[in-house]
């Protein structure tokens, strides 16, 4: 029989070992078919990333235009954005679009994984729901860019111009020329809550079922195990989601640029695009690089505030 304090030795042996923080190289060679796998993410993350984002940070504070020279201007270019009469409505835009977008994505994301996950007892069934809202996430962005080109079409032959002319006969309307902003902000919400609603299915299936048969056991109502039960159990990927979703609109603008390229006349352009269109439209790449470089205060207080007000530490720590 082994003593006791033997025992205990080797248990705390092996957490120690098994808690023992590597360096990444250390691990690499531990796990030598994973670290050939990962070397190309590691050479991204830590090589490539941070040469794209220093040359960005330099060119920021140079006249770099169409003719390549890197004059030294100093502040210049963020002095000029605060002249510049368009920052304001750019600004405003990419307040609306994040924010609402992102409450989009969270809450049609969280009622389709409720709705597939916990009201619909049939798995298969539940995973066919789900399986059709990946479909936007299969297909590439430029197909679906010029499909709902073809549906907001301001002509006659337009389908949604179409179908309520022939049920109301309405005249034809210009869908992307008088809603842009709102029309973008609709479409990143409903397409894009496929990662939303992947992540909290596979978070609310794997809730022990016995809470569940307690509370109606109690005579709880399903609105009281929505509010008291699966909610509170879905605090982390909920925080996740949010600070995810959230830095990944602010600093994406590809499906904007392919369905109104910010117009008309700027009431569609969002703070990134606004960087890209400066940088690579109008060549002051400059201006472009310190456009882009004022997003970095916002990500980084965003993140400040997820990881020490809003418990992210512990999420990233694994204190669940």
């Amino acid at each position: 029989m082994v003593p006791k304090d033997l025992s205990m030795l080797e248990q705390e042996i092996i957490q120690r070992e098994f808690y023992q923080k590597k360096s990444i190289l250390k691990k690499i060679r531990d796990n030598k078919y994973w670290g050939v796998f990962l070397s190309g993410f590691i050479f991204n993350q830590a090589v490539l990333v941070p040469v794209i984002a220093a040359l960005v940070g330099l060119i920021a504070f140079t006249s770099m235009d169409y003719s390549m020279k890197w004059d030294f201007i100093g502040l210049k270019n963020f002095q000029k954005i605060f002249h510049d009469p368009k920052v304001i409505k750019v600004f405003w835009n990419t307040v609306m679009f994040v924010c609402m977008t992102l409450t989009i994505k969270m809450l049609l994301g969280l009622f389709v994984a409720l709705t597939s996950s916990y009201y619909i007892k049939n798995n298969r069934v539940g995973t066919f729901f789900r399986a059709i809202w990946l479909l936007p996430k299969v297909s590439p962005g430029v197909v679906e860019a010029l499909l709902w080109t073809w549906i907001f079409s301001p002509t006659e032959t337009g389908v949604l111009n179409f179908i309520l002319n022939r049920l109301y006969g309405m005249e034809p309307t210009a869908w992307l020329q008088q809603y842009p902003l709102l029309i973008n902000i609709i479409l990143a919400g409903v397409m894009g809550t496929a990662i939303t609603t992947i992540i909290l299915s596979s978070a609310i299936q794997n809730l022990d079922v016995n809470y569940f048969r307690i509370a109606k056991v109690d005579g709880a109502s399903e609105v009281r195990i929505l509010k008291s039960l699966i909610l509170p159990q879905l605090k982390w990927p909920l925080t996740f989601l949010t600070l995810w979703q959230g830095l990944s609109l602010l600093t994406s603008f590809e499906s904007i640029m392919l369905l109104t390229d910010g117009g008309p006349d700027y009431r569609s352009e969002v703070w990134s695009l606004y960087a890209f269109h400066s940088a690579f439209s109008t060549l002051d790449f400059g201006y472009g690089s310190a456009i882009s470089l004022m997003m970095l205060p916002v990500i980084f207080t965003v993140v400040w505030i997820a990881y020490k007000a809003f418990g992210f530490k512990k999420l990233m720590n694994g204190d669940k």
